[in-house]
């Protein structure tokens, strides 16, 4: 079983795959066409893409070739299974719950510090929330984009970069690859991309401390949906139009997810001691 905690015992995954730089060239490659596809499919579709229709196309039409591609480059390439990328070992439920309830948390206190300071963080009051139907789509959409992200950054390039430059490059370098992929997004402002590094930064840690994706999957998928299934309509940017001050606080949480994914990876050297 391929382990994410521990890069310089990879064995297989490693020494059969890529380098750091040419994995970089297979997720951009993966991520181009399928951003590709999923603007085709959306422009022939006919649904507005800020909806939560077009943002369930997008999701599927975008990330599921994305998806395909990558297990494709893993399972025939480097010859190794799919759940080596992550999804291998004891936990996963467990590990999700936690993922999800931290996510639940997060956005909680960044909407009650908005809040107080008079901005408007992820902003639930634009439009309606989405019908049950409607809801049960996005959720499952939101994995499947959250989780193809998490594949890419977090299962098939953060090991590759830890095992040749060490955790901090690894982590630092996969989690601002992870940002720039975000620049693709339109008008994407400078706050967004600091949110987006943040947020790459601690589901890295989790990633690593786990030595799996079931926490930083969950995690991030939550993260997306909550949002976006409370409004009616889609901004993904809006979640970093702040002012100063409410943009201190979006900081001030990412920061402290980060202190809690740390704290997760320190505790794993002793739970593996």
């Amino acid at each position: 079983m391929t382990d994410l905690r521990a890069p310089t015992n990879e064995g297989t995954a490693v020494r059969t795959g890529p380098g750091p730089l040419p994995a970089v060239l297979v997720v951009a490659v993966c991520l181009a066409v399928g951003q590709g596809i999923g603007w085709l499919v959306v422009n022939r579709s006919g649904v507005e893409r800020a909806s939560h229709a077009g943002l369930v196309v997008q999701c599927f039409a975008a990330f599921v070739p994305t998806l395909a591609l990558i297990g494709v480059w893993t399972t025939v390439r480097e010859r190794r299974p799919f759940s080596s990328l992550g999804f291998a070992g004891p936990g996963a439920a467990r590990k999700a719950l936690l993922g999800a309830g931290a996510a639940v948390v997060a956005l909680l206190v960044l909407n009650i510090g908005a809040g107080a300071v008079g901005g408007g963080a992820r902003d639930a009051g634009q439009g309606s929330p989405a019908a049950l139907g409607t809801a049960v789509l996005l959720l499952v959409a939101f994995t499947v984009q959250a989780s193809t992200e998490e594949v890419l950054f977090r299962g098939f390039l953060l090991p590759r970069t830890t095992a040749r430059w060490g955790v901090t490059a690894g982590v630092l370098g996969s989690s601002l690859l992870f940002a720039c992929a975000h620049l693709a997004n339109p008008d994407a402002p400078a706050a967004y991309i600091l949110m987006t590094f943040m947020l790459g930064c601690a589901l890295a840690l989790w990633a690593l401390a786990d030595g799996a994706l079931w926490r930083t999957c969950a995690f991030h998928t939550v993260w997306n949906f909550l949002p976006n299934v409370t409004a009616d309509g889609s901004d993904e940017n809006a979640s970093a139009d702040f002012d100063g001050a409410t943009l201190g606080v979006a900081v001030v949480v990412l920061a402290a997810v980060i202190a809690y994914a740390f704290r997760s990876y320190r505790r794993s050297f002793t739970t593996r001691g």
